[in-house]
């Protein structure tokens, strides 16, 4: 696998319900921490991480949903 120059790293509320949702848009899990809530997955040309907010995280703020 080539690897882009730059890949997000996303936090997000619920690791499971992401997964979940990236594969149905016809992503793969590429590797996967499950003791660490963390997951890389791409689809074609697209990379992306994933990490489960917890209160160990680099959050430097409250985190909110958006309205």
């Amino acid at each position: 696998m080539n690897f882009n120059r730059m890949i997000p790293e996303l936090s997000v509320f619920d690791i499971e319900r992401t997964k979940k949702f990236y594969r149905e848009l016809g992503f793969k899990i590429e590797y996967e921490r499950t003791e660490d809530k963390f997951v890389f997955m791409s689809f074609q040309d697209s990379q992306f991480m994933f990490e489960q907010i917890h209160d160990d995280g680099w959050n430097t703020g409250e985190l909110v949903y958006p309205l």
